[in-house]
């Protein structure tokens, strides 16, 4: 199963994140060459992501991974990341849309500046980069799988994070929508919807509270907190041909945390 992404071409976006990272890490370690995305400088991605180019792997004298820069806001960008891709494999099989921020506030305190931020990279961005993977695989006749990276809170309220609860939730039915319209096409759509991760903002959090972190780990039924190669696991699963009836679906790797949270 290692090398079950062997020959696959996939975007990446919000490569620079510990999540993104570990995408990038578990998919070339199937087989697969990664077109990372973010909105690190050009030169800071070349250096952060292994395999980049000027870097190449080893075994092969095309990098296994690319670096562009990119908003996933922009349209044209997300046109130039799929450009880069095609010019330097000649196609691609997918995308992973890892992108995302959030902002804690209570709803009151929300600014429209804030609430539109959040939407614009987590919901709209991932939908810009799925039409331009979409469009680029009908094109060619390839058949494909588009991954969202979503959120257990994307079905289950949190306080201070109303816009982030919203974009992960449209995620779910964006991947829903998108999975029936493009099944015609061979192209599978799916959510992975990571529990609370130690990685990111949170990981920062827990590193300066631990007592927070144990807090946390106390009520997650399976007793630890998600890991970024968890969530890599269940995305590769899923792009690949093992899941090839799977599609429309939202797979949940909390660790049991939303049935502590149904449970009150």
């Amino acid at each position: 199963m290692r090398h079950d992404l062997a020959g696959r071409v996939f975007v990446v976006t919000g490569a620079g994140g510990d999540i993104g990272r570990a995408l990038l890490s578990g998919l070339t370690a199937r087989g697969a060459a990664v077109v990372a995305s973010d909105k690190l400088t050009q030169a800071d991605g070349d250096a952060l992501f292994p395999g980049t180019a000027g870097n190449p792997t080893a075994a092969s004298s095309t990098p296994r991974v690319s670096y562009v820069r990119a908003d996933v806001r922009r349209p044209d960008d997300m046109d130039a990341v799929l450009a880069a891709a095609i010019s330097r494999h000649g196609h691609i099989d997918g995308l992973v849309a890892a992108a995302g921020v959030a902002h804690w506030a209570t709803a009151l305190d929300q600014t429209y500046e804030q609430w539109r931020r959040v939407l614009d990279v987590n919901l709209e961005g991932s939908f810009l980069a799925a039409m331009a993977v979409s469009r680029e695989l009908i094109r060619t006749q390839r058949s494909g799988s588009i991954v969202f990276i979503g959120s257990w809170i994307g079905s289950a309220p949190a306080r201070g994070l109303l816009p982030y609860c919203v974009s992960k939730a449209g995620l779910d039915m964006l991947g829903q929508c998108l999975a029936l319209e493009l099944a015609p096409h061979s192209i599978r759509v799916n959510v992975v919807a990571p529990g609370v991760v130690d990685a990111g903002v949170s990981a920062q959090i827990f590193r300066e509270i631990p007592a927070r972190r144990e807090a946390m780990e106390a009520v997650i039924p399976l007793g630890s907190l998600g890991t970024p190669r968890q969530v890599t696991d269940a995305v590769a699963w899923l792009l690949c041909d093992s899941a090839e009836y799977v599609t429309g679906t939202t797979l949940v790797v909390d660790g049991g945390i939303r049935l502590a949270h149904a449970g009150g």
